[in-house]
C-alpha cells in the first residue's frame, strides 16, 4: 500500500515538472515569434547546454545534489561561448577563446565538490570511510569498515565490499565507470539503502541472484536496470533499496 502511494505521488510530482516544461517552452517560443526577444538568445536557450543546466536544476529538485552541481558546471561553462558569440562586446572581457583559457575552472569545481562532499552531512552520508584499511586482491581493492563511498571522476574503480553486513553508502561516477561487489556481503534484515549518482559515466553493480533489490532512480537520457537471472528464492526479510540518478550515464545490477 506505502508503495503504490509513493509510486503515485512520485508519478504526480514528474507530471507536474513535465507540464510547466513545455508551457516555459511554449511561452519562450511565442516570444521569439512576436519579436518581444532578442533572436540572438535562440541559440542560447536552445542548445544542449542549456539543457545540462535545466537538468541540473532538476536534480537538485530531486535532491540529487551531485548529479545537479555538476551538470550545472558543465552546462554553464559551455554556454558561456554562445552568450560571447551573441554579444561579443558585451563578454570582449572573457576573450575568444573561453573553453581553452578557462578550463582548469572545470578542476576548481570537481575539488569545491569533494570537499563539499566531505563536509556536508546531506551529501555525505557516512563519513566512516576516511578510517578504511585497504588492501589489494587480484586486482582489486577491498575495504574493512562500516559504510562505503566511492567517487570516480575519469577513472575507473572496482571494489569488493568484504563486511559481513552491507550498511548502505554512495558511488557517484562523473565521466568514468564504477564496478561494485556486493556478493561477499549479507544485507541486514529489513532495508538497507545505498545511493547510485552517474553523469556520463557507468556503474556496474554485483549483488546475490535471491537478494530482493528495489529500484527508485531518476534516469535523464540515461538508464540503470537489473539485469540478473530471475531467482525463485528470493529472500523478502531483507531488501537493497537503489536510489540515485543517471544521466547520460548507465548502469546495471548483474549477479
Amino acid at each position: 500500500m506505502e508503495e503504490n502511494k509513493f509510486k503515485y505521488h512520485s508519478q504526480k510530482r514528474h507530471g507536474v515538472i513535465f507540464g510547466i516544461i513545455l508551457i516555459v517552452l511554449g511561452a519562450l517560443f511565442l516570444l521569439f515569434n512576436f519579436g518581444i526577444l532578442d533572436g540572438g538568445w535562440k541559440s542560447v536557450i536552445f542548445s544542449w547546454q542549456m539543457l545540462l543546466i535545466i537538468f541540473g536544476v532538476l536534480a537538485f529538485v530531486y535532491r540529487h545534489f551531485f548529479s545537479g552541481f555538476i551538470l550545472s558546471v558543465i552546462g554553464l561553462f559551455f554556454i558561456i561561448p554562445k552568450l560571447i558569440a551573441v554579444y561579443p562586446e558585451t563578454f570582449e572581457w572573457l576573450g575568444n577563446d573561453f573553453t581553452k583559457t578557462y578550463w582548469p575552472v572545470l578542476l576548481i569545481s570537481a575539488g569545491i565538490l569533494f570537499i563539499i562532499k566531505l563536509f556536508n552531512p546531506k551529501w555525505t552520508k557516512n563519513k566512516s570511510f576516511q578510517t578504511f584499511s585497504s588492501y589489494h586482491y587480484k586486482g582489486k581493492r577491498h575495504k574493512e569498515g562500516c559504510g562505503l563511498d566511492l567517487n570516480s571522476i575519469f577513472g575507473n574503480i572496482e571494489e569488493i565490499v568484504l563486511e559481513p553486513v552491507f550498511t548502505g553508502g554512495e558511488a557517484n561516477s562523473l565521466f568514468g565507470n564504477i564496478v561494485l561487489d556486493l556478493r561477499k556481503t549479507t544485507l541486514a534484515e529489513g532495508e538497507t539503502e545505498i545511493e547510485l549518482n552517474a553523469v556520463f559515466g557507468g556503474i556496474t553493480l554485483y549483488v546475490p541472484n535471491n537478494w530482493n533489490v528495489e529500484l527508485h532512480l531518476d534516469n535523464i537520457c540515461g538508464g540503470f536496470e537489473d539485469n540478473r537471472n530471475p531467482s525463485a528464492e528470493t529472500d523478502y526479510t531483507h531488501k537493497l533499496i537503489v536510489v540515485g540518478s543517471f544521466v547520460f550515464g548507465g548502469g546495471e545490477i548483474r549477479n
